[in-house]
């Protein structure tokens, strides 16, 4: 490590520098926090151990300086005892430790070695995230759905058509929606999201077009809502199909005038605003069931974005894996370790009717759990490992048929998904397909044509 030390006594930054580099560390010296920040300048530290109380910049000014231009430097406070309220504030403002006066050589070494293991992984994490394939604007995976997801909100984004994003809950709707916003013109100015599955139908119009002082009890001054937070910028709304119907017309009146009403008022206000919407919900049911007006669906539906299921992306758990890992551990501080062979193939059988935010938990469990050098089998929920407990919705649709048929029809769908996540591994590359299976091409090439499967 780098170390540097700031103290305005030449003895005590002598016996640290002893210590220090008795460690095995490079140490430098500095008799006060002006000349600190010009060598820091100069030099960038690892690690910073310095006074509480020197001339000039005192440790806790030296502490806000060294945060603000050099943020992943680890700051070690040495203080005078009745000091330890002010070491307190210091930890507050992101001091990574605190030694009293007169301080023991172990207590030094024993602080040294923590740094370097926090360094340390630092330094691992940064490496995981560096063998993560492809990352699009936050939306992680290299397979061809999220490479045409990609695709698609790059030809959108910088348009200003309003897009429905569909999918399954978990897929990363909110952040795709960020992502056409930061594709768009609009990208300067503010994104406002709004789940509408989270205000009850009362409260969600005074949240989306504001109300006057007086509308209702409680409304003690005016409210401008969200369509107003959102001028000039984008406003996504998540499952939009949880709108009462009351406020679905008043929305679609919104997206045809350009203009809002707030509640208990006869004042329209024009607002500039891009509409992204989702749902998980299929809405043409719901307007079938007249739980959504289908004009409303015509105007949210001029472009949609369906966003494919874990399972449907099977080739990028692997990647999905390692970016969460390396977060995870190092939101911990706990140790960035790799999934075990066997942890891979539990993870990518699953079927995640969660989808990454399901993985994303599964995984920070394990990272918790895990206390070998790999992630196992063992730190991963049983529900994932077991098939035990009620039949998935496929094996439901097929049990009320004859055995024989039911069996056909099930090893249809394995050979089908199978086949088709092997060849969306190798990019349709049939003879590498075949030669991963253990398979002869021709073998391959006749069930594809069995499975009316294309590349």
């Amino acid at each position: 490590m780098r170390i540097l030390i700031v103290d305005d006594e030449p003895a005590i930054r002598l016996a640290l520098l002893e210590i220090v580099e008795a460690a095995g560390h490079t140490g430098r010296e500095a008799p006060d926090g002006a000349t600190a920040l010009a060598a820091l300048d100069g030099q960038s530290a690892d690690l910073i151990l310095a006074d509480l109380r020197m001339p000039g910049i005192d440790g806790l000014e030296l502490l806000d300086r060294v945060k603000e231009k050099h943020p992943d430097t680890l700051f070690v406070l040495i203080t005078a005892l009745g000091d330890e309220r002010t070491a307190v504030r210091a930890l507050k403002a992101g001091a990574y430790d605190y030694v009293p006066k007169p301080f023991d050589n172990e207590e030094i070494r024993s602080i040294l070695e923590r740094a370097w293991e926090v360094l340390s992984l630092r330094a691992e994490n940064r490496r995981l995230r560096e063998e993560i394939a492809t990352e699009y604007r936050g939306m992680i995976g290299d397979s061809p759905a999220m490479r045409e997801t990609a695709a698609f909100i790059k030809r959108v984004g910088p348009t200003d058509v309003t897009v429905l994003i569909t999918g399954e809950s978990g897929t990363g709707k909110e952040l795709a929606a960020r992502a056409i916003h930061a594709e768009s013109q609009r990208r300067g100015e503010p994104f406002i999201p709004l789940n509408c599955s989270a205000l009850p139908g009362e409260l969600i119009e005074s949240e989306l077009f504001g109300h006057a002082r007086g509308a209702f009890t409680g409304a003690d001054r005016d409210h401008d809502g969200l369509f107003a937070a959102a001028h000039r910028g984008t406003l996504f709304l998540d499952e939009v199909g949880d709108l009462a119907l009351a406020a679905q017309a008043k929305l679609l009146r919104a997206l045809e005038e350009g203009c809002v009403t707030p509640v208990g008022s006869t004042t329209s206000r024009p607002v500039d605003v891009r509409l992204l919407a989702a749902t998980h919900r299929p809405l043409a049911s719901m307007v079938d069931d007249g739980a959504f007006r289908q004009d409303l669906m015509f105007r949210l539906q001029v472009v949609e974005l369906a966003l494919p299921p874990l399972r449907e992306r099977r080739q990028d758990i692997s990647v999905l894996s390692l970016h969460f890992i390396a977060e995870l551990a190092e939101r911990h501080g706990r140790s960035a370790r790799p999934l075990s062979d066997q942890a891979k193939r539990v993870l990518t059988a699953y079927d995640w009717p969660g989808n990454v935010r399901e993985l994303r938990n599964v995984l920070e469990r394990a990272v918790l759990l895990s206390d070998t050098e790999t992630i196992e089998v063992s730190d991963l929920p049983e529900a994932l490992t077991t098939s035990e407990g009620p039949l998935r919705p496929v094996d439901a649709a097929i049990a009320e048929y004859p055995y024989h048929e039911a069996r056909d029809r099930a090893l249809a769908a394995f050979e089908r998904s199978f086949l088709g996540a092997a060849l969306e591994r190798h990019g349709g590359n049939v003879s590498a397909t075949a030669r991963s299976l253990g398979l002869h091409r021709q073998s391959l090439q006749k069930m594809m044509r069995r499975l009316d499967l294309t590349r």
